[in-house]
């Protein structure tokens, strides 16, 4: 099995790569380790009134290349709504932020040597008066960046959060039609893919040689791996021979854990509490929520992210709905079982637990920068890394960032 390129990962990065490829006239051929294309874009469409988004969900602003491909697409997206509504102790509060918060922003602002958030709010916040405050900022960098603190860089979450409040959309009909999209300019005679084939050793030499677990192989010029950096850091793949500063830069990289968690109910029980209820970040075992709005959906979202996700991974989704049923009570101040009766359907994701995913998305560590550059440097000429997470893009750990990295290690290959 000869071919010009091989590509492992069917997601974003890998389709897009291929995409590129393909026109320009090589023999690709693509491993894809799950039955379908899409990676961390799984939209499902069974079980639920509407396609709901068990992997990415949002547009964060007005991307270029994303919404090139919804233009291309012919779809649609729809301007997400609502308001942010912070509760703490149960007690829904009038101000989004901490009081301390813009004092907050101001050290933030003044800061010019890159140290981790940990080590931030232990230099400028650790008195007793701010100890809410710090419970805030781990819970925005778990939640929106499923980053740990003690590992994750200061300066990143600053550039990321001072454009958290920009326009973010969602696709009507699903994220799935813009996999599709890459999909099919993909098939053809110069395509070839791969479903079930799970890569577990790469061997380099004269050529790549790619082996799977059902005892196949791949040989080709050039290997480009999409896999998330939560397969590569957990060394399922093997390396022979064994990658040398490609294999610590890494181990730098920041990678989060994530539990998505989507409820539907029997009705929008939330709007009599605020009809224009968008984004819920709560002090809760489950902290963060948000609605469909504004589309009038009977559906819920709940998330949690970073070391949490991490240290609830081997509970039960039945221990898991009984966390999702108190912080809910908790919030709106409905019994339990009366919210277990009001609940329809439901679905737990937990993507650290998928072995092909191994974690959510990443995030910036103080190596991250570093480990960029290398990972972005092809090993001996042969192999290239590509994904969201090896992006150079503004956009981090998103699907814009998951293209852009794909369309330029392609173009990088062929040049």
């Amino acid at each position: 099995m000869k071919y010009d390129v091989i590509i492992i990962g069917a997601g974003a990065a890998g389709l897009a790569a291929m995409r590129k490829l393909v026109k320009a006239g090589r023999h690709v051929c693509m491993l894809e380790a799950s039955s379908v294309t899409g990676g961390r874009i799984a939209t499902m469409h069974d079980g639920f009134d509407q396609p709901v988004e068990a992997g990415a969900e949002f547009v964060h602003g007005k991307l270029p290349l994303t919404f090139k491909l919804i233009k291309e697409a012919k779809l649609s997206c729809e301007p997400v709504e609502g308001k942010m509504i912070g509760i703490q102790n149960g007690e829904w509060r009038k101000e989004e932020h901490d009081h301390h918060w813009k004092e907050f922003m101001r050290q933030l602002r003044k800061l010019k040597t890159d140290i981790t958030v940990h080590q931030f709010l232990d230099e400028k916040f650790s008195a007793g008066e701010y100890l809410e405050l710090r419970r805030a900022v781990q819970r925005l960098a778990e939640g929106f960046n499923l980053a740990d603190i003690s590992k994750a860089s200061i300066l990143s979450l600053r550039d990321e959060w001072k454009n958290i409040d920009k326009k973010q959309f969602r696709i009507k009909g699903g994220y799935d039609q813009l996999i599709k999209v890459l999909y099919d300019h993909c098939v053809g005679s110069n395509a070839e893919f791969y479903f079930n084939s799970v890569a577990d050793k790469i061997s380099y030499k004269k050529h790549v040689v790619v082996h799977t677990t059902d005892k196949n192989k791949f040989e080709a010029d050039n290997l480009i791996v999409t896999v998330s950096v939560g397969v590569l850091q957990s060394g399922s793949i093997l390396f022979d021979p064994p990658l040398k500063e490609h294999a610590v830069a890494i181990q730098g990289l920041g990678f989060g854990a994530v539990i998505k968690f989507l409820l539907e109910f029997k009705t929008r029980f939330w709007e009599t509490y605020d009809p224009d209820i968008g984004f819920i970040l709560s002090d809760e075992i489950i902290p963060t929520w948000w609605t469909q709005l504004p589309t009038k959906s009977k559906l819920l979202t709940a998330w949690m992210g970073g070391p949490k996700a991490i240290e609830n991974l081997f509970e039960t989704n039945s221990s898991l709905l009984q966390n999702i049923l108190l912080s809910l009570s908790s919030i709106f101040k409905i019994a339990p079982a009366v919210l277990r009766d009001e609940l329809r359907n439901y679905k737990i994701v937990n993507w650290l637990d998928n072995p092909f995913v191994k974690g959510g998305y990443s995030y910036n560590t103080l190596r991250s920068r570093e480990a960029k550059e290398i990972l972005n440097t092809p090993v001996y000429d042969k192999i290239y890394f590509a994904g969201e997470a090896v992006s150079k893009s503004d956009s981090q750990g998103t699907v814009e960032s998951a293209l852009q990295s794909g369309y330029d290690v392609a173009e990088f290959l062929l040049k």
